[in-house]
């Protein structure tokens, strides 16, 4: 039989206790290269004007977005609805959203295209497809272009230009934020 010395027994449970041990809390956590992705949820109000169909009028809603950072890419999901007053029309689109980020400390720029399926509800309902190129500068205020293309009998080609200006609904999440 082999015999420890009470120190060699000591280092031994010593070692598998602290093998078997979680990290402490205070523990930095580990060391990661490159951009950690982060999670955006935001939302505001949309306006414009329809300016290439039978009935042009101005256009207000609201949108919503979900949308993932990483570096200077992001991408995610929108839905917007909005009252379209020339056609006497509602609108709603719902779609994924991809786009490019210049950061910048005085003037961040990012210009990105979001596109799906799109409802008009009028005395008729149609459905289509509709995409967005958008230009948004400081973060918050964006400038765009929409077509729309409706399977209706009027009105079923949509040009609009307007502006959106959306906020945080709060803070990101995900990896980088921990």
């Amino acid at each position: 039989m082999v015999r420890l010395a009470p120190a060699a027994a000591a280092a031994i449970a010593t070692g598998l206790v602290a093998a078997n041990a979680p990290p402490a809390s205070a523990d930095d956590p580990p060391f990661t290269i490159g951009a950690r992705p982060v999670w955006f949820v935001t939302a505001g109000a949309t306006a414009g004007g329809t300016v290439a169909t039978g009935a042009r009028g101005a256009f207000i809603g609201g949108e919503v977005s979900v949308s993932r950072t990483v570096e200077a890419h992001f991408l995610g999901l929108y839905a917007d609805a909005y009252r379209d007053f020339g056609n006497d029309a509602t609108y709603l689109t719902l779609g994924p959203e991809i786009g490019w980020i210049r950061r910048h400390r005085t003037s961040p720029l990012g210009l990105g295209f979001d596109g799906g399926g799109v409802v008009r509800f009028s005395d008729e309902r149609a459905v289509g497809a509709t995409g967005r190129l958008f230009v948004t500068v400081a973060g918050s205020f964006s400038i765009f272009v929409r077509y729309a293309y409706l399977d209706a009998a009027d009105d079923d080609h949509v040009v609009q230009l307007g502006v959106t200006v959306k906020f945080p609904l709060g803070p990101p999440f995900g990896a980088a934020t921990r």
